[in-house]
């Protein structure tokens, strides 16, 4: 009997020692352990990286601020562990999509080491081409009509024959659907070109509709001010979107080559739209 009680407490023991030698503790490159969970070094390096800190600023203290806010994140991330949360539908559903979003941008990345810069013959070419992104950019003033997007879409068809806001409320309040109006920016360098010149060529007071998150605003041009683009930004924002074009253009022939050799079965009325979605286009500078 106390032979088996002392191999009892010999094996107590050995656990006791095993987890204490399990423990995690701080020093080197943990600077903190957080209910057995270690943040390293090389956490805080990261979550460094980007932020402007002035030189004359007190590293130290914004190091240790840095620290208390990535401890703070792991006991919330463990609290809502702890609440099961990692296993909800909605988590699961994020988590693919924000791993798909990550693998796309490192193949983006690869794909944009292959892509050569434009010469200045084409840099030059494309500024004259794309007068509403440089010479010919300007800045309109408008007023503006927003509507939540409607269910039935002949309401926006009978908007086609309105040539004013004014009969654009009309014809909405005709419809029973609510509105607001307010004023509004919009510059032309933030457009895709072709949109900017059909803006443009608008009669004056010519309402123009385009979607925006959710909703449809209707907008009328009440002032005009050129701003064009300073010679000294036009060429390098022209070469950053002929980058980002020929990118776009990259990832749009992988795309093809991956749909041609993959084999893809849809449900009846799930079938893509006869015209794919271009991948990453390009608009402004």
């Amino acid at each position: 009997m106390t032979s088996k009680k002392t191999m009892l407490m010999t094996g107590a023991s050995a656990l006791l020692l095993l987890v204490a030698g399990c423990e995690k503790k701080v020093g080197g490159q943990v600077v903190a352990v957080v209910n057995g969970e270690e943040v390293t070094q090389q956490e805080v390096n990261a979550e460094l990286q980007g932020a402007n800190i002035p030189p004359t600023a007190d590293k130290k203290a914004i190091m240790a601020q840095v620290v208390q806010q990535i401890v703070d994140r792991k006991l919330l991330v463990q609290k809502a562990k702890a609440d099961g949360l990692d296993k909800s539908p909605s988590y699961l559903d994020q988590l693919r999509r924000g791993e798909d979003a990550l693998i796309i941008n490192l193949l983006t990345t690869k794909a944009a080491k292959s892509v050569s810069l434009p010469d200045a013959a084409a840099v030059d070419k494309f500024i004259a081409d794309n007068p509403t992104l440089f010479s010919g950019r300007k800045r309109y003033a408008l007023d503006q009509i927003s509507f939540a997007q409607p269910s039935d879409q002949t309401v926006l068809r009978q908007l086609e024959p309105a040539h004013s806001l004014e009969a654009v409320a009309a014809t909405l309040s005709a419809a029973g659907i609510q509105f607001t109006r307010g004023t509004s920016t919009l510059d032309t360098a933030m457009l895709p070109p072709p949109i900017a010149a059909k803006i443009a060529a608008l009669p004056a007071g010519e309402p123009f509709v385009a979607p925006d998150k959710g909703r449809i605003i209707a907008s009328v041009i009440t002032a005009t001010t050129p701003a064009p683009t300073p010679e000294a930004q036009a060429r390098p924002a022209a070469l950053e979107l002929l980058r980002r074009q020929a990118l776009g253009n990259a990832m749009q022939k992988q795309l093809e080559a991956a749909r041609a050799s993959a084999k893809i079965t849809y449900q009846p009325g799930f079938s893509p739209p006869k015209t794919p979605t271009p991948v990453a286009p390009a608009t402004a500078p």
